[in-house]
């Protein structure tokens, strides 16, 4: 929960920080995500507007068939008026199940022809295609739903015998003008020619059947009325497919348009995101390297104001000690056992604070030198430390086992001083109680070498973990283990500085293993290649 907390709050700072950067983000965004929910709206509108009007020529097919199939004197389909479920719209569905019924129970055929005419124009109104304003689909839904029906009624009418022929043909001339006319007005809008080029040949044969029928009625007196179904239907289906067809492409194009305001929206929110993390990534690493330049100034003025302290401390404790020296050389005679034993513990903490304050300049000197990487031979450095080192074991009886340690790209000092420190506090950390045994040994892990210090010392508990490589941090009593607590975090600045590191395991009681890593470079990996063994 505190974490959770700590990151709002962080987040809080940002945001106060970098709130003119918000604001002029937000003011560019603002204006992008209205204009884009208009558009959107729009869109959204304008295709149910358009899929109710496709639903509308679904249900005006099934309508024109029955129409037809009445004014023909055909029978009447008893399917019904039923739209494709994606198609289907309320409000119309009651009205189209009672149709058939309804033209059924008709006695009067062209009553029920007139239902049909009628239900197909309250279909165009239903689903608006009738105020469509677009001039394109408004020419085409007349003609369907006004002009084609009105002379499908004239044709059938033409089939009952009449007093007054020149008054149907006159009628039927009418309706077919303004199916023309419509038809006109609809390809004046034809932007592909498709519309043109479909009812070219249908019009071209009704135009021409009208006047053979006129024709033949003035002549004989009677005519057969038939031969204008066919040219009749086949107009009708052309101009409903290519009204499908408008109305397809406008749903297209309001899905695109919607698509692209949303891709549109979304990319410029991802751009301008973008140039926000950008800007708080650049800042924050302006500002790591300005702490960075900070630190290592700092670091440098420590060390250097360290290195000075250490340097000219050394002088006054060396006088100390000589002179504590003298005086117990001199006047040893005149100072009783409490005055000697007094001037004993001054020479022995001078001696103790010389040996600190050189260790704090070893340490203040780490990293300050270039230090040259070479391949050297850690067994033969390993061999060398062990030799300074041949006194206390011999004195001690301690067991050592060295396994063949390999040669590595390092720093002979660098080796030196790890190996120094670690047999040294191998030999060191012992409770008396068992023989010491040491083990060295090397192994390679991935990319690094893995080298191993342990021991069957006094161990170190993990609670002192955290203090093990801290400078001046010591874990035992000066009075049962000498040093200053300066070795083993001496061995992490050095190995760091060269890729490694360095870290432990131990058990309280039982001892401990030191194990130190250093990187495998092309050099080793070479000699291992060409027959120099990388094993000494």
């Amino acid at each position: 929960m505190r974490v959770g907390w700590a990151r709002l709050l962080d987040l809080a700072r940002r945001i106060k920080r970098r709130r003119r950067l918000l604001l002029i983000t937000l003011a560019v965004l603002l204006p992008v995500f209205v204009l884009s929910g208009l558009v959107i709206q729009n869109s959204a509108r304008e295709t149910a507007i358009t899929q109710k009007e496709l639903a509308g020529t679904a249900y005006m097919r099934r309508t024109w068939d029955i129409l037809s199939a009445c004014d023909a004197g055909l029978p009447l389909p008893q399917s019904g008026l039923v739209a494709p479920h994606h198609h289907r719209l309320p409000e119309l569905a009651t009205a189209s199940a009672r149709l058939i019924d309804d033209m059924s129970g008709e006695r009067d055929r062209r009553a029920a022809c007139h239902r049909a005419r009628s239900f197909l124009r309250q279909v165009a109104d239903d689903s608006g295609l009738i105020l469509d304003p677009r001039a394109d689909t408004y020419h085409l839904t007349h003609m369907t739903a006004k002009d084609l029906p009105e002379l499908s009624g004239h044709v059938a009418d033409l089939a009952t015998p009449a007093a007054n022929v020149e008054s149907d043909i006159d009628r039927l001339s009418e309706a077919t003008a303004e199916v023309v006319d419509s038809l006109n007005r609809a390809t004046q809008r034809d932007g592909d020619g498709a519309l043109r080029s479909g009812v070219a040949l249908p019009s071209d044969v009704l135009t021409r059947a009208v006047d053979r029928y006129k024709d033949a009625v003035r002549k004989n007196g009677v005519a057969d009325a038939r031969d204008l179904r066919g040219p009749l239907d086949t107009l009708w289906g052309v101009g409903v497919d290519h009204l499908e067809r408008l109305l397809n492409a406008r749903v297209a194009w309001a899905k695109l348009k919607l698509w692209l305001s949303l891709g549109t929206a979304f990319l410029l929110t991802g751009l301008a995101l973008a140039v926000l993390v950008y800007f708080e990534l650049y800042v924050e690493r302006e500002e790591i390297i300005k702490l960075n330049a900070s630190l290592k100034q700092s670091n440098e003025e420590l060390e250097r104001f360290a290195y000075i302290c250490s340097h000219d401390m050394q002088e006054p404790v060396r006088m100390m000690n000589i002179y504590a020296g003298l005086l117990l050389t001199d006047s040893r005679d005149q100072l009783d056992e409490t005055g000697r034993r007094h001037l004993d513990y001054i020479a022995q903490n001078a001696r103790n604070l010389r040996q600190m304050i050189q260790d704090i300049l070893d340490f203040c000197r780490v990293g300050r030198d270039r230090m040259d990487l070479v391949l050297v031979d850690s067994g033969a450095i390993a061999a060398q430390v062990l030799a300074l080192y041949a006194p206390q074991i011999a004195a001690g009886a301690v067991k050592v086992s060295v396994a063949d340690l390999p040669r590595v790209t390092a720093n002979a000092t660098l080796l030196q001083v790890v190996f120094q420190n670690l047999i040294g506090n191998a030999l060191k950390f012992q409770d008396g109680g068992r023989t010491p045994d040491i083990r060295i040994s090397a192994r390679q892990t991935g990319l690094l070498w893995r080298f191993e210090v342990s021991d069957n010392g006094i161990g170190i508990d993990e609670a002192g973990r955290e203090d093990v490589f801290a400078a001046f941090r010591r874990l035992n009593r000066r009075e049962d283990f000498p040093g200053n607590g300066l070795g083993l975090s001496t061995c992490r600045k050095l190995l760091r500085l060269v890729g490694g590191d360095i870290d432990f395991t131990s058990t309280p009681g039982q001892g401990s293993t030191f194990y130190f890593t250093l990187p495998v470079t092309p050099e080793t990996q070479q000699a291992v290649a060409g027959g120099q063994s990388a094993i000494r």
